[in-house]
């Protein structure tokens, strides 16, 4: 059986939406789970392995059935009709994936469970558009062998790429700024369901069907409806909480609720702040400025709204420069919070910075005496490089002679398990590395101060007390009964004999401390990742340089069975390593930036029009002289065995511009 070309299918037209809708579903989706995952960046690659795994499953579905396709028309317009329910309806089944693993708040998955989801989530979608890709070749060239597409292949590869990679950077510039990801998966979604009637006129009463779904879709979303889908979900997530907001920005998702008088706020399903925990206030902002003897000019990085701000202007400070990388969050803040939670912004000592702190660290104008981070533990890439060697050193730079330098990390009381050891001993071993003095005032949240100057820093809690009392601070729990039992000889010699261990140093290219993080916190739950942790970590570094003699001698054994082998293996290490070097550039990205989620979307549009560059210079020459073929493709697996060896020198140019 054959089939003929169908010249009225504009099947690069097809391509190119192809791409784009692909493109636009995969960072959505992305997105979606990374917020659903506390934006641990481990989610990446579980989503981007899961969606090329079912991507090539529907492209292979396709081809296998290629034969008995007479109408590939059909076909097409039926499966973009198909986006339209499966785009949608997969973005609300994110937002329930919490629920279905019966995941407690706070609570971060294990790797199983988080690829699990993942895999089965976006099955349906990708099997889809591997299948309209095949179909979409199969409609442009029917090839010779009854239906099998042959080299207008990469005529097709080179306009899906083009649209992928248009896609991403509209998402990226403008989609994202314009819609919310409901709203715009549903416009996606609608595309694609709207491309039928073009492709496939054949039979009046299945065109006016189609037509009629059309216009019930633009009803649908100009009627509300999406958005009440959209909120919806957006409680489901936070069920059995008064959710009085839950949007997404650039940066996140921004959620804020409300127990009574009291409100929280959270980012990427990760707790934020309180306004009514005034004790994480206090502790963060008086011990180190206390510990100064007098605070002029004080930088803070994060979580201001909570109470940190208030606290810090009891203080006869000058200047307060506050550092928060996501206006929505002071938006947001302002909107809802009570006119009593907001007085603190009003104070002309006060200014506001919308940033990313290490951006601003650099490129500050003057030094600080007191520098505090009032951020969430490492639990992430974009966290964790606020506690790597590389920002000790920049915000050192920043700070007077005598400055101090605090962070908090989650603790214990009276125990700590050799997990949160690991934890407290790589970052204290990485605050050494830059700070002649280093102390630590153990508790729920341990407490790190560091000085470039020794002698600074003290233990004494009559000299704490003797400047409180001077400043006449009004605290409710740092005060003259508080700061001896803090302070203890016990629980200091406690924390001292912890921390004289030596740690493993944590960087922005061995983000240790994440790790490590994460092993702590699924202790709490499970002890499968710890496990998995700890038999990884037995493994030799010798054993991963044997796998390219496996992979050699796997293509070499093959060749006595098809000639082909080896070019076969090729790609399969060709697609392996493109996915391998994506989530390395995303990683590196974050740690550079600290956004990769907004992002995203022009990350993954850069390889594609790389790959749309390569296509372009492939079929040149293949078109002008096909016998450089095998010489040029030698060159391109060079190159892809040489490309990781120079990104490091690529992330240390941008880091230090």
């Amino acid at each position: 059986m054959s089939v003929e070309r169908d010249q009225n299918i504009p099947t690069k037209a097809f391509a190119f939406i192809l791409g784009a809708t692909s493109m636009i579903g995969q960072v959505l989706l992305l997105r979606e789970m990374v917020t659903v995952f506390y934006g641990n960046e481990m989610a990446y690659a579980v989503i981007l392995a899961s969606w090329l795994f079912w991507i090539a499953f529907g492209s292979y579905a396709a081809s296998a059935i290629a034969l008995r396709i007479k109408r590939p028309a059909l076909w097409i317009s039926a499966l973009q009709g198909a986006v339209f329910l499966i785009l949608p309806v997969t973005i609300i089944a994110a937002r329930h994936v919490k629920e279905a693993l019966r995941l407690q708040p706070g609570e971060i998955p294990g790797i199983l469970p988080m690829a699990g989801s993942a895999f089965v989530l976006l099955a349906p979608l990708a099997v889809v558009l591997g299948g309209l890709f095949t179909l979409i070749c199969l409609a442009y060239e029917p090839g010779r062998k009854g239906g099998v597409p042959s080299h207008g292949i990469s005529e097709i590869y080179l306009w899906e790429s083009f649209g992928a990679a248009a896609g991403g950077a509209i998402f990226s510039f403008l989609l994202v700024r314009l819609l919310p990801a409901m709203h715009l998966a549903f416009a996606v979604a609608l595309v694609n369901l709207a491309l039928g009637p073009v492709l496939d006129r054949r039979g009046e009463r299945f065109f006016m069907m189609k037509m009629a779904l059309i216009v019930a879709g633009i009803a649908f979303i100009l009627s509300g409806s999406v958005g009440k889908i959209d909120r919806w979900t957006r409680a489901k997530q936070w069920k059995g909480l008064d959710v009085i907001v839950s949007t997404d920005s650039i940066y996140g998702n921004i959620a804020m609720m409300r127990i009574g008088s009291e409100y929280n706020l959270y980012e990427n399903g990760m707790f934020s702040y309180a306004t009514s925990d005034e004790l994480t206030s206090e502790e963060s902002v008086h011990f180190p400025l206390l510990e100064h003897p007098r605070p002029r000019r004080v930088l803070l990085i994060g979580n201001g709204m909570g109470g940190s701000l208030r606290e810090i202007l009891k203080h006869p400070v000058e200047q307060v420069d506050y550092v928060e990388l996501d206006p929505k969050i002071i938006e947001i803040s302002m909107k809802y919070l009570p006119p009593a939670e907001l007085k603190p912004l009003e104070d002309g000592r006060v200014q506001v910075f919308y940033a990313d702190a290490r951006w601003f660290v650099k490129r500050a104008g003057h030094r600080y005496d007191a520098a505090i981070l009032n951020l969430a533990d490492p639990h992430t890439a974009l966290v964790n490089r606020y506690y790597s060697l590389e920002f000790f050193r920049e915000i050192s730079a920043v700070l007077e002679p005598g400055g101090i330098l605090a962070l908090g990390v989650s603790s214990s009381e009276n125990y700590l398990n050799e997990e949160a050891k690991d934890l407290l001993r790589s970052v204290h071993t990485t605050l050494r590395r830059v700070f002649a003095d280093v102390k630590s005032i153990p508790g729920d949240r341990n407490i790190f101060l560091a000085s470039r100057s020794s002698g600074v820093l003290t233990y004494d809690a009559r000299i704490l007390i003797g400047r409180l009392q001077e400043r006449r601070i009004d605290a409710k729990y740092v005060r003259e009964y508080y700061l001896p039992f803090r302070l203890s000889a016990d629980r200091i010699s406690y924390i001292q004999n912890v921390l004289r261990e030596e740690g493993d140093l944590n960087t922005d290219e061995r983000p240790i401390a994440y790790l490590y993080n994460i092993v702590l916190w699924s202790t709490r739950f499970n002890t499968g990742f710890k496990n998995l942790f700890i038999k990884l970590r037995a493994i030799p570094p010798s054993f991963f340089f044997l796998l390219p003699a496996f992979i050699f001698m796997g293509g070499w054994w093959g060749k006595k069975f098809s000639p082909t082998a080896p070019v076969t293996v090729s790609i399969a290490t060709t697609g392996f390593s493109e996915i391998i070097f994506q989530l390395v550039v995303i990683l590196g990205f974050q740690a550079l930036y600290g956004y990769a989620y907004y992002r995203i979307g022009w990350i993954m549009a850069s390889f594609m029009a790389g790959l749309c560059l390569g296509t372009i210079r492939a079929r040149g020459i293949m078109a002008r002289t096909p016998e450089r073929v095998p010489r040029v493709y030698k060159m391109a697996q060079l190159g892809i065995a040489l490309y990781p060896a120079m990104l490091p020198a690529v992330f240390m140019a941008f880091r230090d511009g």
